[in-house]
């Protein structure tokens, strides 16, 4: 799709999804258990345009990135040593790449769940809308800007630079058109996040996906920082407030398991 000029958004990889469904001979349960997903994941994607004009000040992290690393800028200091104006490097598309892939991963991680355990991708699915709206409150009352936007005669945006060199012109549907985003939401990084949780849900019972998921994460940290998208700050925000969405959940599914009366067993006949 990237090389085809056309963006990844939600719809498509779930359409594909359904089709793996079909094939296995669960597509009815598929449509019952991912509408509901699909509708309040895509409420969260037509709100957040709107955490962009209530006219509460933007906020600038700098500062707490400052504070962290001695008074570097990582995104400064990557873009000096790596980003080459003239070309496309390889980590430049490999970058890219990740950045795309932000709703990708996240919903064929979900699939991977629903296909061997329900209730555990119900659970799942839980913690990331809970988390996605988490992080819409916080955008809503507390906008911040990214790198590119506080610097923009030091960092480039370099998703923007390597498409213009590409020379593809994307397709958007309709859909994703009509979708004002939001650039002043960059804390808490959701693109740290989703792979933090979607790693955290598969520890227990997929320890081989969650080691490739924290790796993943660590990959689309330094991805976003590189491209000028992100603090790091932002991502460590993003990965605290996925530990809080998957702790909330967890702790809400045993206490409704606790309140389940034990089934009284039948008085015996006399």
């Amino acid at each position: 799709m990237l090389w085809r000029g056309i963006e990844i958004e939600p719809q498509w990889v779930v359409l594909a999804l359904l089709v793996i469904a079909l094939a296995v001979g669960r597509g009815r349960q598929f449509v019952v258990d991912w509408t509901p997903f699909l509708l309040l994941f895509f409420a969260y994607e037509v709100m957040r345009g709107f955490a962009a004009k209530t006219g509460f000040p933007i906020h600038d992290v700098s500062p707490l990135e400052r504070l962290l690393f001695a008074g570097a800028l990582p995104t400064i200091w990557l873009q000096q040593h790596s980003y080459d104006p003239s070309r496309i490097s390889p980590w430049d598309w490999a970058a890219m790449v990740l950045y795309f892939l932000h709703f990708v991963v996240p919903v064929v991680v979900g699939f991977i769940f629903w296909m061997g355990d329900r209730a555990h991708y119900r659970r799942y699915v839980a913690a990331l809308i809970g988390m996605s709206f988490a992080a819409f409150v916080t955008y809503l009352f507390w906008p911040s800007a990214p790198p590119w936007h506080e610097f923009p005669k030091q960092i480039v945006k370099i998703n923007d630079q390597t498409i213009a060199k590409w020379g593809v012109d994307y397709y958007i549907s309709p859909v994703y058109s009509r979708l004002n985003p939001n650039q002043f939401a960059a804390f808490p990084s959701l693109h740290a996040a989703f792979p933090a949780l979607a790693a955290m849900y598969a520890w227990q019972r997929y320890r081989v996906l969650a080691l490739a998921l924290v790796g993943w994460a660590a990959a689309v940290w330094l991805a976003i920082v590189y491209l000028g998208e992100h603090y790091f700050v932002d991502a460590l925000a993003g990965l605290a407030y996925a530990l809080a969405a998957t702790l909330a959940v967890e702790y809400v599914t045993r206490r409704g398991r606790a309140e389940v009366p034990a089934a009284t067993p039948p008085t015996p006949v006399s």
